[in-house]
């Protein structure tokens, strides 16, 4: 007689990134969140997609953004985490 055995393991992880530099020396808070933005493309890159993406996200309000006097575009990330949990 043979017995079987089946072990089902279930591992959470919770990462944290820090994103540093920028191509100014500003700091930019969302207002709505109180965090530090981050700008699109580096937020593009580091999810892995296009930035068109992160600006459509922009366009259509989802996500909280600002905008310098030098159009660099800055999107917060607690927003930008919020969306893409709900999508994924």
């Amino acid at each position: 007689m043979r017995i079987a055995h089946r072990t089902n393991i279930l591992v959470k992880t919770e990462r944290k990134f820090i994103v540093r530099g920028s191509s100014s020396d500003e700091t930019i808070v969302c207002e709505q969140c109180a965090e530090r933005m981050v700008s699109a493309q580096a937020s593009a890159d580091f999810f892995g997609f296009s930035s068109r993406i992160v600006y459509r996200l922009i366009e259509s309000g989802k996500i909280h953004f600002a905008e310098t006097e030098t159009n660099e575009v800055y999107v917060c990330p607690i927003s930008l985490k919020k969306i893409l949990r709900s999508i994924l």
